[in-house]
This record gives C-alpha cells, structure tokens and sequence, in this order.
C-alpha cells in the first residue's frame, strides 16, 4: 500500500498588517478565500490530508471549511515561535508512518498552482527536503537560496546574507515538502539563536545536510509565491488570479472587449462564442452558455444565462436567475430568483422578481413584479405569449394567462385568464383654461410678494 502525502499549512500568524478583524487567510481572491484556493490547490494535486495551524483565537473563523474538506483537521500554536515551531505542533499529534512527503506551505499563498505542489511529490523521490524557489532581478528582501552542483546547502536570511550573497537572485519561496521519517527528529534540532528568539523553518536546510540527508530545490513562477500580508497586497494577488483568468476565458474562444474591465468569479462557467462587453463584474456560481452577449456595465451573480441570450447594458442578475434561450434582457432591467423560458423580452426598466414567465413573453418598459409585502415573498407566473404593457405593475401572488394582455399604465391585483385584455387606469379629467388659470394665480403671488 502506497503510503500519504500530506500538507500543513501555516495560518496562526496574526496578520495585523491586513489591519482587519478578518484572519488573513479568511481574505478573499475572485469571491473564495485564500485558504479554500489553498485547499482546493492542495487537494487538487493529490495530497491525502491537510492541517491547518492555527492560533486559537482564530478557531471559530475556520470552523466552515470542514464541511466541505472531510480530510482536514486543525492544530494550535499557541505561542508564535516561529515558522518551525508552527510546523512543529502541526506534526505533534500526527502518525506518520503511513506518511511519505509532508508539504509545508503558508496560508497567505493563494496564487500556488496545483502543478507546481504535484511537482513538489514529483522532485522529492530523490530527496528528503525540496524547497520552492524562484528567480527575480529585484531579491530585496527574500531569503537565498545557496546551491551548489544542483544540491541546495544553506538558505540566507536577506539580512544576514553578506555583500556576494545578496548579490544572488535565486529565492525562497518559503514553501518545502520534507521526507516524513526526516522531519520530527530535524524539528527537535532547530534551534532559537537569533534576534527574535524564533524557529525558523529555513534553518532545516543544514541540519537535513548535517545529519545525512538531501536537499534540492525546484524552480517556479515568482507570482507562485507571493504572500498577502495587506490589503495592497490582497489587491495585487486579484489582479494576478483575474488576467489568469481572463486570459483562460479568451484562449478558450470567448471575445472580451476590455478585458481589464471585466472581474469573474473563481466558478465562471463560459461556452463557445460568447462576447462580454467592458465593465462587467461575475459573481459566484454564474454559467454562461453558448452565442451570448452580455453587454457593457452588468452584474451577475448566481445564474444561468442560457444559449443565444443578449443581456444589458447596465442590467443586473442575482439570485438563482435563469434566463432562457435567444432571450433579451436589456438595459436598467433586473432579473432576481425567477426563471425565464425561451425568447422572452424584458427590454427595458424592469425588475423581475420571484417569477416564471413562459416562452415568447413581452414585457413592456417600467414593468414592476410587486413580489414583497413587507413580511413574505410572492410569486408572479406569466404564460406564454403574453404581452404586459409599460408601466405595470404586477402584485404577487398573480398568475397571468396565455395570450393574455395587460395594457400599459396598470396595477393588476388579480389573475388574468388567457386571452383576456386587463386595464385598471382613472378615468381621464380635462380642466379647461388651466394654463391661465395657473399664470393669472402666478402673478397675483408676486404682486403679494412685492
């Protein structure tokens, strides 16, 4: 029996440059938090099993990741000793004998691909230790790493690194996969000798060499790496993530006019031909099928927009909206909770709420489902080829029938059979002479006035 591979991922830190009462891993990227794109990274690449150390005042905060993740479980540091003590109470109460490769990453690295950690599994058969680098013109702060004949021997912290040293652009990207039979007894070994009295991860290195065993290191992409430790930080990891987005989307067929203008969520679902206008925002758990338009200025979240729809400019889908195939959404019209047969046309000024509406429907600009009456939610059902006139509006519960007609300007209360007309209007009041009237009323006020 092939033995596991597992991650902890460090996540205790206090993350108070976030200057958030959020944890840091808790921080969202494209509508999923760090930690879950870390997780689905993780699981992604094969890994069996994953703990997350936390501190525990955190505790609650994370406690909703375990619905979705059965193979994960917590740990608790709860001194912030350093990287290695972290990892240290990570492995405390885990039996690893059935364990082959321990991942160590941090919980702040929402950009790490799950190639690169499958790579990491990969690499490591030939050693005890790999650590994650990268190469960068610009070192600054960043550990390097010293190699020498493709065997990794030391890690320099910037700060301790002399003048050559520094000169070298090889870096830690701060994430390793250790050898299980290796890592509790080269833990036990780290030492706090230094200006902050920590355990510091990078210092497994040379005790892993002095004590036998092996270490390398595997190059990736620096954006792998970065961390998030602020809100400036969080928004470049956004942009990151999305133009890898973007990029996925129109290498896949799909026509972005602007794509820096539009934001999509990490579930996007796109089909073939589709075109997307510019400043557009995607919200979770939108599919987008075949030959849409979808034009400048909309929001959309939580709906399906089927074959051949055009939608917008400027309107708005949330909440379980299901538009039907070759149908119009047009501008100013909002679409909530109701599903939408085929080509049915909401142009204008609308707002949709709590309804089903039937194939080849007409609704006229102004239109209004009255769908809340302060206490519940109604529901509006509209047959096929029904025409409702501009300015209508509909208070739910109603159902209106097939072919049936509302003419414009009403307010429709009770149910309308098929292929009848509905009209509640006032009766029309002419006054003769208003105009003068009204002026000669105008000119006797400014005389009373002067």
């Amino acid at each position: 029996m092939s033995k596991k591979n597992i991650a902890i991922i460090l996540a205790a830190g206090k993350g108070s440059r976030m200057n958030s009462n959020i944890p840091k891993p808790l921080h969202k990227i494209a509508g999923k938090t760090i930690i879950e794109h870390i997780l689905h990274n993780i699981n992604d690449a094969g890994y069996d099993e994953a703990i997350i150390v936390l501190n525990k005042e955190n505790e609650s905060f994370f406690k909703f990741l375990k619905k979705n993740n059965s193979s994960l479980t917590f740990a608790f540091q709860e001194n912030q000793l350093g990287t290695g003590d972290a990892v240290k109470e990570g492995v405390r109460d885990i039996d690893l004998s059935s364990v082959e490769n321990v991942l160590v990453v941090f919980g702040d690295t929402p950009l790490l691909s799950s190639k690169t950690l499958r790579n990491l599994i990969n690499i490591n058969d030939n050693n005890d230790i790999t650590v994650l680098g990268f190469e960068t013109s610009n070192p600054g702060r960043y550990g390097r790493l010293l190699v020498k004949d493709n065997k990794l021997f030391k890690i320099v912290e910037a700060l301790d690194a002399t003048e050559d040293e520094q000169k070298i652009t090889l870096c830690n990207g701060g994430i390793m996969i250790i050898k299980a039979d290796r890592i509790k007894g080269n833990l036990d070994l780290l030492k706090n000798n230094n200006a902050k009295k920590e355990f510091i991860l990078s210092d497994l290195i040379e005790i892993n060499n002095n004590t036998g065993g092996v270490s390398s290191y595997v190059e990736c992409d620096h954006e792998e790496t970065i961390g998030i430790d602020s809100k400036k930080g969080l928004s470049k990891a956004e942009k990151i993530y999305q133009n890898k987005l973007r990029d996925k989307f129109m290498e896949a067929g799909v026509t972005i006019l602007d794509p820096e203008t539009v934001f999509f969520s990490h579930d996007t679902r796109i089909g073939k031909d589709v075109e997307i206008g510019s400043n557009i925002v995607f919200g979770e758990n939108v599919l987008i099928r075949d030959n849409v338009v979808i034009k400048s200025f909309c929001s959309i979240e939580n709906s399906i927009i089927n074959d051949g729809v055009s939608i917008g400019p400027f309107a708005r889908l949330r909440n379980n909206a299901d538009i039907g195939q070759d149908s119009k959404i047009g501008n100013f019209v909002e679409v909530k909770n109701s599903k939408l047969e085929q080509e049915v046309k909401v142009s204008h000024l609308s707002y949709i709420g709590d309804a089903e509406i039937d194939e080849s429907v007409n609704i006229g600009a102004g239109t209004i489902t009255c769908n809340f009456d302060g206490l519940n939610k109604h529901k509006t059902t509209i047959g096929k080829r029904a025409f409702i006139g501009s300015n209508s509006s509909l208070i739910a519960p109603i159902n209106i029938g097939n072919d049936a007609n509302v003419a414009a300007g009403s307010s429709i209360s009770k149910d309308v059979d098929s292929n009848s007309l509905a009209i509640t209007r006032a009766p029309i009041r002419f006054i003769s002479n208003w105009s003068k009237k009204l002026k000669k009323n105008n000119k006797k006020e400014e005389q009373c006035v002067e």
